[in-house]
């Protein structure tokens, strides 16, 4: 075995692998929501947002490549078994409109503390642009995540009765 594969090879138990995913796990949201409040922090609080280009492309790469992961593994969290409805897309895209609408208020008084009606005007636009963007989004994700579970399921049920049928012919011999 070459040194290269000897200092990547696991030594560690099924126990100690779950361990690991799971300070992995509490590790990379941790680090996730300080980006998140850190981006909001220091762009809309401190400096406009100036400065934030590659926290702002760091963020993106990892929401968008763990959004693809969990669609192609047909997940969605670990709270729950399926994929969310239409109704759970609905909330979650209300919910991302008002964060934006605040965020969008925030910014704007910061820039702008005298026109009050425009301030509103621009925070209302924000939250129903991004109500519709982050909606779709769901709607395309969950789709996606929806169908593979599908696949996922049924590639399993054909798995376990080619299973039976194998242990059927070796109890008939």
């Amino acid at each position: 075995m070459s040194k290269f594969k000897r200092l990547f090879e696991e030594k560690v138990d099924e126990r100690q692998r779950m361990d690991l995913l799971s300070i992995e796990h509490y590790g990379f949201w941790l680090m996730f929501w300080l980006l998140t409040a850190e981006m909001i922090i220091q762009g809309i609080i401190l400096d406009g947002g100036d400065k934030i280009l590659g926290e702002g492309i760091v963020f993106m790469i990892v929401a968008v490549f763990v959004s693809i992961g969990w669609a192609w593994k047909g997940v969605w969290s670990y709270q729950s078994r399926k994929v969310p409805g239409v109704k759970s897309y609905l909330a979650y895209s209300f919910l991302a409109a008002i964060i934006a609408g605040i965020l969008r208020i925030l910014g704007d008084v910061r820039d702008n503390s005298e026109n009050i009606e425009m301030i509103l005007n621009n925070a209302v636009i924000t939250a129903i642009y991004t109500f519709g963007i982050t909606f779709i989004f769901f709607l395309i994700g969950g789709g996606i995540a929806k169908i593979r579970e599908k696949k996922l399921a049924l590639k399993e049920t054909e798995d376990v009765e080619n299973d039976e049928d194998e242990e059927d012919e070796t109890m008939d011999r």
